[in-house]
C-alpha cells in the first residue's frame, strides 16, 4: 500500500481535506483579534485547523490528531507563560521562567506536560 492510500484511511481525502482547513483557516483570519495575535498563535491556531480538518474529513477517532492538537495548544500556553514571565502550569513567582534558584521552583516537569507536545519554545 503506497502511502497516500494509508493516509487517506486516517486524514481523509486530500481534496476533501484541504478545502475544509483552508474554510477554517479564512475563518479565524476574519476573526477580531487576528492581527492582536503572535506568530505562535497564529501557526499553532493554524496547524489546528489542519489536524480538526482531518478529524472531519477521515478518521475522527485518529489519537494522534487529538494529540497534535493538544501539543499545539500547549505550545501557545507555555509561550504565553514564558512572554509573561510565569511558571508554565503554576501561579509561582513572576521571574523568568529559565531564571531558577534554590527559593524558586523550576518549571512543571516534562513529564507532566500535555501529551504531543514538543517541548519549551
Amino acid at each position: 500500500m503506497n502511502i497516500l492510500t494509508e493516509r487517506e484511511k486516517t486524514h481523509g481525502p486530500f481534496l476533501t481535506t484541504a478545502a475544509k482547513a483552508q474554510q477554517l483557516k479564512d475563518a479565524m483570519q476574519g476573526g477580531k483579534n487576528w492581527d492582536e495575535l503572535g506568530d505562535v498563535q497564529r501557526e499553532a491556531l493554524q496547524m489546528i485547523a489542519s489536524k480538526v480538518a482531518r478529524i472531519l474529513s477521515g478518521n475522527c477517532a485518529e489519537i494522534d490528531h487529538w494529540r497534535d492538537i493538544a501539543g499545539y495548544a500547549n505550545l501557545v500556553v507555555q509561550e504565553i507563560a514564558r512572554l509573561n514571565s510565569y511558571i508554565v502550569y503554576g501561579m509561582g513567582p513572576t521571574h523568568h521562567p529559565d531564571e531558577h534558584t534554590p527559593e524558586t521552583p523550576s518549571p512543571v516537569p516534562a513529564s507532566s506536560a500535555v501529551p504531543g507536545a514538543v517541548g519549551r519554545l
